[in-house]
Parts: structure tokens; C-alpha cells; sequence
């Protein structure tokens, strides 16, 4: 029976949890990475419909930006929720871009054509592992045609044959609008401890970089620890990001530079750098002694000057 399993966190392929050299190695599926909320929804043994976001199991009274009241309810999906209820053992993951049924847009999530429930991937709790998107795709033919697919599939792609799909990724969006980012699945490539990982490159955020040589010398222990720690970690793409998210979960479609959402977006950014980043940060800063009082304060300098506060 399925459970909550939040979805995989997609590493940067530019970082050293992953070794890229071997990642890209075979059949490699790239989709575009679409710039929502990430959703997920399941049904367990009694036939009862869950979901779920990136970090908790929702309930209708304590929903994330109305997915779970749209989901549960709007007759678009109940194919879907009848194949999850006649397949309990899976759980579908997806990126909800709202829009529909009176959800707003917020942010750069109003450029999409077609709004709502996007699937990008499949799990099984019986195998222990994500779905192919052969398979996935077939199981959902004819139930649900929301399906991020593949922008193209490499064998044995470059870095640079990854990077050149950026700005030709129009998946969803008009033909002027290029996509966030790039999403690279190799389903057979298991890292030298044997864990399944995803990769991904944020356009903005390799533009942001792009003059940054990977061989740079890491920084040792000293005065300015924190503030690396930043810049390496929180981009303008990360900021955008997380700005949107508040948009979204407050139900606004401009932002607003009040006391209330400044607060909540920089409670939030420095949030996702700590809970998504840090193994990033302490394989690539080779076990820094971070002080996270100058951490915090130094992700909050970043995201004022984001808004034009500094």
C-alpha cells in the first residue's frame, strides 16, 4: 500500500553528489522542468484518495494552493484517481501549475498554455523505485494526457548537449518562452552507494554562473564562510523560486513588498537552502563549520537585494 513519500530532490548537475561522467552514461530522458508546485497523490487500501506536497501529506482543511480540493473533486481527474484506487501500490507525482477551477497563476506560472496537474513521475512503494517513463506513460494512456514528456532522449549525451536544450525548451509555453530548466532522468544509474538520483540545470541559474570555473579552489574555513556559501547556493532562479511559492500559497498573482510577505519569503528561502542544500553544501565546502546565525543573516541580505529592499 502507498504511502506519503515526498519526491525525489533533484540534484544540480554541476555538484559533486553527483558524478556526472557516469550519470550520463546510456539512455538518458531529458523533460523540461516545469515551474510549479510539486504535488503528489496516492490512494491507500481503502480506496481513499491522499495527497500530498513537496514536504507533507495535505488534508482539505490545510491544503497547499488548492491542489487537493481541485484534485479530489474535478471530474478531469478522476480517471486518475480510479487508477490510483485500482493501483494502490503507486504514487504519481506532478507539478500543479493551478489555473483551473478558479486557482490563480502566480509568477512566471501564468506564461503555461495549459494550467493544472502536470505528471513527471511514477513510484512503486512493492518495487522500491520510480517508474520508466515507457511504462508510466503506457499504464496512463487513455486515463490522464497531462504528462511532461520528453523533450528529447540522449544516448550518451554531453554536459554541453543538455545545456543547448535550455534555450530551446518550449514545452507548454509559447514559442518566445523558454522553459525553467532541464530535468535529466537516467533510471538505470545508481551512485557509489547504490541511491537512485535525478539531475537538473536551472537556465537562469546557469546563465547566472556561467562565467564560474567548476575548478574553482573551494573555500577553506575562514571569515566569508557563510556569505560562499550563499552566492554558490542562492541564485536569482532560487530566489524567483521561492517568491513564487508565496504568491502561490497566499493566492496573489503580483507580489506585494509588505512586512508580512517579505518576512515569509526569507523565512522561506533561507528554509529551502538549509533542508534541500545542505549535503550540497557540506560535500562541496568539505565539511564547513558554518555559523548558521551569519548564514541566515547573509541568505536574508541576498533575498532583500532580490527585491530591491538594499
Amino acid at each position: 500500500m502507498a504511502t506519503y513519500k515526498s519526491f525525489i530532490h533533484v540534484e544540480r548537475l554541476d555538484e559533486t553528489k553527483i558524478d556526472v561522467a557516469n550519470f550520463l552514461k546510456g539512455t538518458i530522458y531529458c523533460f523540461s522542468k516545469l515551474d510549479g508546485t510539486n504535488a503528489v497523490a496516492w490512494a491507500d487500501e481503502n480506496g481513499v484518495i491522499h495527497c500530498g506536497s513537496r514536504t507533507r501529506e495535505l488534508a482539505v482543511d490545510h491544503d497547499n494552493a488548492r491542489f487537493m480540493n481541485w484534485f479530489t473533486t474535478d471530474s478531469s481527474t478522476e480517471p486518475l484517481r480510479d487508477f490510483l484506487i485500482q493501483n494502490p501500490n503507486l504514487i504519481v507525482y506532478g507539478e500543479w501549475l493551478s489555473g483551473v477551477d478558479g486557482s490563480k497563476q502566480a509568477g512566471t506560472i501564468k506564461q503555461y498554455l495549459d494550467p493544472g496537474f502536470w505528471v513527471i513521475g511514477m513510484f512503486d512503494i512493492d518495487a522500491g523505485n520510480y517508474l520508466y517513463y515507457d511504462v508510466y506513460a503506457m499504464l496512463l494512456d487513455g486515463i490522464y494526457d497531462k504528462i511532461d514528456r520528453p523533450l528529447v532522449v540522449f544516448t550518451n549525451p554531453t554536459k554541453e548537449d543538455i545545456i543547448n536544450l535550455l534555450s530551446n525548451n518550449h514545452f507548454n509555453l509559447p514559442q518566445d518562452v523558454s522553459g525553467e530548466g532541464v530535468v535529466c532522468w537516467n533510471y538505470d544509474y545508481r551512485d557509489k552507494w547504490g541511491h537512485f538520483q535525478v539531475g537538473k540545470i536551472v537556465a537562469a541559474e546557469y546563465l547566472e554562473r556561467k562565467g564560474t570555473s567548476q575548478k574553482t579552489k573551494i573555500p577553506q574555513i575562514r571569515e566569508g564562510l557563510e556569505h560562499d556559501i550563499v552566492e554558490a547556493f542562492v541564485s536569482s532562479a532560487d530566489c524567483e523560486k521561492c517568491k513564487q511559492k508565496i504568491m502561490v500559497a497566499e493566492d496573489f498573482e503580483e507580489w506585494q513588498n509588505t512586512n508580512k510577505y517579505i518576512g515569509m519569503f526569507l523565512g522561506k528561502l533561507y528554509t529551502d537552502l538549509i533542508t534541500e542544500e545542505m549535503l550540497s553544501i557540506v560535500r562541496r565546502f568539505k565539511n564547513p563549520k558554518i555559523d548558521f546565525a551569519i548564514l541566515k543573516n547573509e541568505c536574508f541580505i541576498k533575498g532583500r537585494k532580490y527585491l530591491g529592499l538594499m
